[in-house]
């Protein structure tokens, strides 16, 4: 298995342990999937003395590279400000993808709640749902770092899926997992129990809780277009190289251990490893 992982991110803080709620942080970089373009990111000081995630994006062919900085992460590798972050490069390179899981955005950990309301809220305010720590779940940039396009929670959610959202210190619940990975324990990057992407990296999926009362208790599919943001209808007809699949071949009954999960798709793809896994 190959990860290409921000530094310091797989090194487990000593509160991380104890605690036995939030996970080491990173921030997984990725190839496209020609093997050309690759972004990666690390943890860095920015000019304004604040703690940063830098970004480098190459053409592997061409040698040309740029930097920059990415928005909405939060410093990633404390107990309170955990980031789990993904990378996905579409068809071109001319664009990239940050996809957050379980992890608050930049804007903090907070939200505003009426004096002892607790979370899952049944019926929450406007203020709470456009609230800073709900947003940048899915960041698309140019490879020069423009922000092309930001999707939050509350882009995403429908009124009565609210009621599901919850917190426990540095994790932010709001997605389903996928029933394959959770059985028994967790796979080395929490994030794989959340989402399915396209063997391209065009698309991503992936389940939100369920609403309130409903009866199917798997989450609504929700698919997103990594090279532009957009969330797509659920009617739309797909290629195959962009129906997303797992991007992991492993046992049910998952132990949590690195070398119980062969990747199908490499967090930095090597070109040629693609292996389809059923996608449940």
């Amino acid at each position: 298995m190959r990860y290409l992982v921000a530094a310091a991110a797989v090194l487990a803080h000593a509160s991380v342990g104890s605690a036995g709620h939030t996970r080491p942080g990173y921030v997984d970089g990725s190839r496209s999937a020609d093997g050309r373009y690759v972004v990666t990111a690390e943890p860095k000081k920015r000019s304004d003395g604040k703690d940063g995630w830098e970004f480098t994006w190459k053409d592997t062919k061409t040698d040309n590279a740029h930097k920059g900085w990415l928005v909405g992460l939060p410093q990633g590798l404390d107990h309170f400000k955990v980031a789990y972050a993904h990378i996905f490069v579409p068809p071109g390179g001319e664009t990239f993808a940050v996809f957050q899981t379980a992890n608050w955005a930049e804007g903090g950990s907070r939200p505003p709640l009426a004096a002892g309301v607790k979370p899952p809220l049944q019926d929450p305010t406007d203020e709470f749902k456009g609230y800073g720590g709900f947003a940048d779940r899915i960041v698309v940039y140019k490879k020069t770092g423009e922000v092309v396009k930001r999707v939050s929670m509350n882009d995403i959610l429908k009124p009565n899926e609210w009621a599901y959202v919850n917190w426990v210190q540095g994790n932010l619940y709001w997605l389903s997992e996928y029933p394959d990975v959770v059985k028994g324990g967790e796979p080395p990057r929490c994030g794989y129990r959340y989402y399915r992407v396209s063997p391209d990296y065009s698309v991503i999926e992936f389940r939100v809780a369920p609403a309130k009362g409903a009866k199917d208790r798997t989450g609504r599919v929700v698919r997103v277009a990594l090279a532009d943001g957009r969330v797509l209808a659920a009617d739309e007809t797909l290629p195959a190289a962009q129906l997303p699949v797992k991007m992991f071949a492993g046992p049910d009954k998952a132990t949590g251990r690195t070398d119980d999960f062969v990747p199908s798709l490499d967090p930095v793809r090597v070109e040629g490893t693609y292996k389809p896994a059923p996608s449940k």
